[in-house]
């Protein structure tokens, strides 16, 4: 019988971890609000974390679309 341990595991918070991407905030997809730019999250990884969120007044700096939660 296997075993997995580590980053492999399945249960592994890496799996559901991003980045803050102005902050390095590391967040918890379902833990912690985390919001994305559906247009720049496909070039660079776009999350944000809920105190960006309100500095930015929900949009994004760089292209400046309507941020959206990471469901």
């Amino acid at each position: 019988m296997v075993s997995l341990k580590g980053t492999t595991a399945g249960g592994h918070l890496g799996w559901a971890t991003k980045r803050c991407i102005i902050c390095h905030r590391k967040l918890v997809i379902g833990k912690d609000p985390v919001y994305y730019c559906p247009n720049c999250s496909k070039k660079f990884e776009a999350y944000f974390c809920q105190g960006d969120y309100r500095a930015l007044h929900g949009r994004c700096p760089y292209c400046g679309a309507k941020l959206e939660p990471v469901v």
